[in-house]
């Protein structure tokens, strides 16, 4: 996961260099540089929560249970 996550930090940094060199030559292609980056960033994103979704899930799913009686404590005064 961490050999991942540093590709990813270098895809997004090359993006990062390539985007700045085309700001100074037209508008068109800087836009085409951010939707990659954006692309990358959400890819990445929803890759490691699939891959952790068995630890992250269940932990994020107990934070609700847990809070929900306060929350509706709160929406009823």
């Amino acid at each position: 996961m961490i050999r991942l996550l540093i590709v990813l930090a270098v895809i997004i940094m090359i993006l990062f260099i390539l985007r700045s060199r085309a700001q100074s030559r037209s508008l068109g292609t800087s836009k085409l540089y951010r939707n990659l980056i954006l692309i990358v960033v959400i890819s990445g994103l929803l890759f490691f929560l699939a891959t952790t979704g068995k630890f992250l899930i269940p932990q994020l799913l107990s934070l609700i249970k847990v809070g929900l009686p306060f929350l509706t404590k709160i929406i009823g005064i």
